[in-house]
């Protein structure tokens, strides 16, 4: 039995809400200046958002810098590298962003717009100014901008991290989307399911037992193709049984295709990279509390800053709470989360990481199977909040994440890195569901099929080691990345039935039929370890002064053990040994601001969980992504733009063998598969994000699919073929400018699944918000403004067919500090 919230996690909240408060007491206007003013020291900034690199400047001398967030919002400073006093740091801080430093009243310094020169000595003045701060400070500026994105304000980002070598969207030639801390806050996405169903082309599909998953490119995204920070192995189920609040997140990448460089073993689908707040420099306090539709609660406090006086080490604690009914009879959830994270200098060059995440989903009324229809596929016309489940039924699951990382710069832009993801999950279901397809003349079909008890403990594993670094050859500058990674999943599942199938109204559904039954002992046990090891390198190689090509590979060993814990049989063990997956690309800049690339990626999925009936593990599904496009970062790069063809194909697919049905015992459908088919998915995505205008942002893609067997049959009849997203938010100028406004679209061509049909539909969501002053801001959003009935996800005539959410509402009061 989980706790909904346990006392613990309560009393840390509170601490940190407390500890956030002094914090920020602390760096009031009546605290007095440092003396240092003067004082030469060294500092080795990277290049971030500006208000951090001054905060950080700040803290490391003890001179106090106001900062208007309003000023330096979208703003990012050059790397800072060697020996100044303050104020020279400051000043190469705010180098090209159009601020300058001045002296207020009380003696510190604040920032203000740098007023333009006047045109006729407008070149001499950049002549004199490059000379003076040359004389005073040495600036390194990177070409890749920090790819944090809280406090920028945008729906884009500079750089990337998920390939572990930072580069530009723009120099990427795969498909990449970018949901930022911004575009969450504005559309209150406080989970990655939310997030996921933001980007270009994802769509949800169901599963049994309340489980789903997340499509792209006609193709499942597994649980390895998840990172954390870049890293995989160290999470389970994010999306589905345990889903990871967003209240620690900074951003989220998601790369379309196969990620094969990254994951190793998987199927072309994608691969999300899940990037942690990490701690900044500067004191900080913010707090959300938002109220909505069904008694929807959600409370979240973030803070932190520097824990020295030298801020060398820095902390920061997130502890967010939800609780909230739904529009579904019976279901309501509760989910604490707490999560906490410092990072610690260790000299010039090097920097520990250590953090810590707690996180609980308890849900009352858990739906597992959804909704039936007609046995001919039409809608039974059920009201949106009828529920089949029961309101004894329960999910409940924890996590308990802890993570380390060292980083070291060996000199030059050379960093070696080495990550530790670890997650111990629990899982406990007490399940008594209905389902069946209902015969339109007697209406008859829906049955009770009985009472399910199920236990999951997982034990997670993820290691990363990687080397980064450029060097100058044949006249060129080349980028390079080599590391190794293991991951490991260790899975105990146990489970029991009872209880008799029955007939059921589905349209007189009577809950108080079934009683709450008392658990039986398991007689089911299944003992799973699956485990990856790899080694990869990469490289961005400078050909000429326009072209680049991207060429890597990943070494792969895979091994997959499990065994019935009842009887200690073994009923799989599989290993592939020393599997290569390369990738190539390349990319051609037609100008600074636009470039076209092409890519191949190869790809092997394991099939061990099939048997042929000679008694063989099927070998592995192979194939070869292969995409190419255009790219283009407009108005000063605060612009992405994109489009992308793509054309995919996996071969040697395990496929039913008919003519030995039943055959196979040593596994657990005792039914046999053999390799043979081959599967087919094209299409093209066009993609947008950024500021469109001075206080614009959108972010939204367009995506064309089409997905066949070679019997000429859809891969996933439940992917529609066209599918639009857009969100934008636009701040008002003027008299206005306290206001914010936005929208989002979300629509779709039709879909099915076997005889049930998902129209083509479309959902929209408006929002507006007002800043009451420099510290609080009050946010309304309302969804499916027009009441839109729809099918969120469809899964055939039997079950696994869910309404979409009707109109609702949420209010959400923000404060920063």
């Amino acid at each position: 039995m989980l706790l909904s919230c346990p006392l613990p996690l309560r009393t840390l909240a509170a601490a940190a809400l407390a500890c956030a408060l002094s914090a920020h007491a602390q760096t009031s206007p009546s605290a007095p200046a440092a003396t240092a003013a003067s004082s030469v020291r060294s500092y080795d900034l990277p290049s971030q958002p500006l208000g951090s690199a001054l905060a950080r400047i700040g803290a490391e001398s003890g001179q106090q810098i106001g900062i208007d967030a309003e000023l330096v919002r979208g703003l990012t400073a050059p790397a800072v590298r060697g020996s100044y006093t303050p104020e020279q740091a400051a000043r190469a801080a705010l180098q090209g962003s159009g601020l300058e430093l001045v002296r207020t009243g009380s003696g510190n310094w604040g920032l203000r717009t740098a007023a333009p020169a006047p045109a006729s000595a407008a070149a001499a003045a950049r002549t004199a100014g490059t000379a003076q701060a040359m004389a005073e400070v040495r600036v390194t500026a990177q070409a890749i901008t920090s790819p944090t994105t809280e406090q920028t304000g945008s729906y884009t980002t500079r750089a990337l991290s998920i390939g572990k070598m930072e580069q530009s969207i723009r120099e990427t030639p795969q498909s990449v989307t970018v949901v930022t801390r911004q575009q969450m806050d504005d559309q209150n996405l406080s989970s990655v399911e939310d997030v996921i169903l933001q980007t270009t082309g994802a769509t949800k599909s169901q599963r049994n037992f309340g489980a789903h998953v997340y499509m792209m490119r006609g193709y499942e995204i597994p649980d390895s193709n998840y990172l954390l920070d870049g890293v995989a192995g160290g999470t389970y189920s994010p999306t589905g049984w345990v889903p990871m609040d967003t209240a620690i997140l900074d951003r989220v990448e998601v790369l379309r295709g196969a990620g094969a460089l990254v994951v190793g073993a998987g199927d072309p689908s994608g691969v999300v990279n899940m990037v942690r707040k990490r701690p900044r420099a500067e004191k900080h306090f913010e707090f959300a509390q938002s109220i909505g539709s069904w008694s929807n609660f959600r409370t979240e406090i973030d803070g932190g800053g520097a824990l020295n006086e030298a801020g060398t080490v820095r902390g920061r604690v997130v502890a967010a709470y939800t609780d909230r009914h739904s529009f579904i009879d019976l279901v309501h959830s509760r989910s604490p989360m707490l999560y906490g994270v410092i990072d610690a200098d260790l000299g010039a060059g090097t920097k520990v990481t250590a953090g810590y995440r707690h996180e609980q989903t308890d849900i009352d009324g858990y739906s597992i199977f959804g909704l039936p229809s007609y046995s001919n596929g039409a809608s039974l016309g059920l009201p949106r909040s009828t529920s089949l489940g029961q309101r004894w039924n329960r999910h409940e699951a924890q996590v308990d994440d802890v993570f380390g990382e060292v980083e070291h710069r060996m000199g030059g832009d050379w960093v070696a890195k080495l990550t530790l993801n670890h997650g111990k999950t629990t899982i406990d279901q007490k399940l008594g569901s209905a389902r069946g397809a209902i015969d339109p003349v007697t209406l008859q079909g829906l049955r009770y099929v009985g009472n399910d008890f199920i236990a999951r403990d997982i034990d997670a594993t993820g290691l990363d080691a990687n080397v980064t670094g450029s060097f100058q050859a044949l006249g060129g500058t080349h980028k390079v990345m080599f590391g190794t990674s293991w991951t490991q999943q260790k899975v105990l599942t146990q489970s029991a039935s009872s209880g008799e199938a029955m007939p059921l109204d589905v349209f007189r559904f009577d809950h108080s039929r079934i009683p709450d039954p008392v658990a039986p002992p398991y007689d089911f046990g299944l003992r799973e370890r699956k485990q990856l090891l790899g080694i990869y390198g990469s490289g961005r190689f400078q050909l000429a002064e326009r072209l680049h090509l991207h060429l890597g590979g990943r070494l792969n060993w895979f091994k997959f053990r499990s065994n019935d814990t009842f009887t200690g049989a073994l009923t799989n063990d599989y290993r592939e040994n020393g599997r290569f997956t390369p990738y190539a690309g390349l990319v051609y800049d037609i100008d600074p601001l636009w470039s076209v690339y092409a890519s191949y990626t190869s790809t092997f999925q394991p099939q061990s969980q099939y048997a042929t009936v000679q008694g063989n593990r099927l070998k592995p599904a192979v194939g070869a992504n292969y995409e190419a496009g255009i790219k283009g970062e407009l108005f000063e790069r605060k612009l992405n733009v994109a489009f992308s063809v793509f054309n995919i194909k996996k071969r040697d697919v395990a496929v039913f063998d008919t003519g030995n049905e039943g055959l196979c015992p040593g596994v657990t459908t005792n039914d046999c598969y053999r390799n043979s088919s081959v599967l087919r998915s094209k299409g093209f995505d066009a993609e947008i994000g950024g500021e469109l205008a001075r206080g614009w942002q959108v972010s939204g893609g367009y995506t064309w699919l089409n997905t066949r067997d070679d019997e000429g049959s859809s891969l996933s009849t439940d992917t529609p073929r066209s599918l639009l997203r857009v969100s934008t938010s636009y701040a008002l100028p003027g008299e206005w400018s306290a206001w914010k406004v936005g929208a989002n679209l979300s629509a779709q061509s039709h879909a099915r699944v076997d005889t049930v049909q998902n129209p083509g539909h479309a959902v929209l969501d408006l929002r507006a918000s007002y800043r009451i002053n420099r510290n609080w801001t009050a946010a309304l959003n309302i969804g499916n403004v027009t009441d839109k009935v729809y099918w969120a996800a469809v899964g055939g005539a039997r079950n696994g067919n869910y309404y979409g959410m009707p109109r609702n509402a949420t209010l959400t009061l923000r404060g920063t500090f």
